[in-house]
């Protein structure tokens, strides 16, 4: 069963433009930076000191994240999401969606929860010697909350992942349509 195209789906663009692409590719990038890093920091079995110096960046682009993703997030919501490149099934739209919209939550989440969990432990959130927030004092409750989210989502967030280009990929090399070609030329043919 296919959906059917709604009167607001007629109004969106049919293809994702130059905007929407750079905010998707730019915002992939801080983000996947911040989350490797982050995963390398946790389990890589580095020494201390290494994971210390790896912290700088993975605030940086977390940060920088947070704060482009804010754009993106808002970008997003304001234009919409074109309508799907080929005949889709209902429940593959809905998925989408689902991971779209994960994704994008995930984009603020991430690093809010880091800055959370920072300032509420009693740190400044400093990145290579610049102070960006003030410490907010030692509040357990949230501090537990926000590591709770900060170490948990990324498993989340790499089934998201993995669905979004796995569904892509899959979009490209076997239905041949044009979704993957939207995101990377803006292209509505494939």
């Amino acid at each position: 069963m296919t959906l059917t195209s709604s009167p607001s789906r007629r109004r969106a663009p049919s293809s994702y433009g130059c905007v929407s692409r750079f905010n998707h590719w730019l915002t992939a990038t801080l983000f996947i930076g911040a989350l490797g890093l982050g995963l390398v920091m946790a389990y890589g079995g580095l020494p201390r000191e290494s994971v210390g110096a790896l912290m700088g960046w993975h605030k940086a682009l977390g940060v920088a994240t947070i704060a482009y993703g804010l754009w993106r997030v808002g970008w997003r919501i304001a234009k919409g999401f074109p309508p799907p490149a080929s005949e889709t099934h209902a429940w593959q739209i809905a998925a989408s969606k689902a991971v779209h919209v994960g994704l994008l939550a995930a984009i603020l989440a991430m690093p809010l929860s880091g800055i959370l969990m920072t300032v509420s432990a009693g740190r400044a959130l400093s990145i290579w010697g610049v102070t960006l927030l003030p410490s907010l004092g030692e509040i357990g409750w949230l501090e537990t909350a926000a590591e709770a989210v900060h170490t948990q989502l990324p498993f989340a967030v790499l089934a998201m992942l993995a669905l979004h280009i796995g569904a892509a990929l899959k979009h490209h090399f076997i239905d041949h349509d044009a979704t993957l070609a939207r995101m990377t030329s803006g292209r509505i043919r494939a």
